[in-house]
C-alpha cells in the first residue's frame, strides 16, 4: 500500500501521463493533416500512365508519407506539420520535463 501511495503520489507519474497526452494530440492532428495528402499521392501514384503499380503497391510505397527521415543525399527531412499547435505544446513541454530532469 505505501508503494502504491509513492507511486500514484510520484511527480513523475502525472508528467509522463500528460507528456503522452500531448504526444498523442500532436499525432492526431497531424494525422488529419498528413491523412488528404497521402491519399493524393497514393492517387497520382496509381494514376501515372507509364506504371503499372497497383493501388496496394502505392499504399505501401506511401504508407510513411510525411513522417519525415532520411534523404537520398544522406540529409534529414523533417516530418510534416509538427509546428501544429498541437505539436509545439507536445515538444515545449518535453524540453521542460528534460530541462527538469538535467538539474538533477
Amino acid at each position: 500500500m505505501i508503494l502504491l501511495a509513492l507511486v500514484v503520489g510520484s511527480p513523475a507519474c502525472p508528467q509522463a501521463a500528460s507528456l503522452a497526452e500531448l504526444r498523442q494530440r500532436c499525432e492526431e492532428a497531424r494525422i488529419k493533416k498528413i491523412a488528404p495528402r497521402r491519399e493524393a499521392a497514393i492517387q497520382e501514384c496509381v494514376s501515372r500512365h507509364r506504371t503499372n503499380r497497383t493501388r496496394a503497391d502505392c499504399e505501401r510505397l506511401y504508407a510513411d508519407f510525411g513522417e519525415g527521415g532520411g534523404t537520398l543525399e544522406g540529409g534529414a527531412r523533417s516530418a510534416m506539420f509538427i509546428d501544429l499547435p498541437e505539436c509545439v505544446e507536445y515538444f515545449e513541454a518535453q524540453d521542460r520535463q528534460r530541462s527538469r530532469g538535467s538539474r538533477r
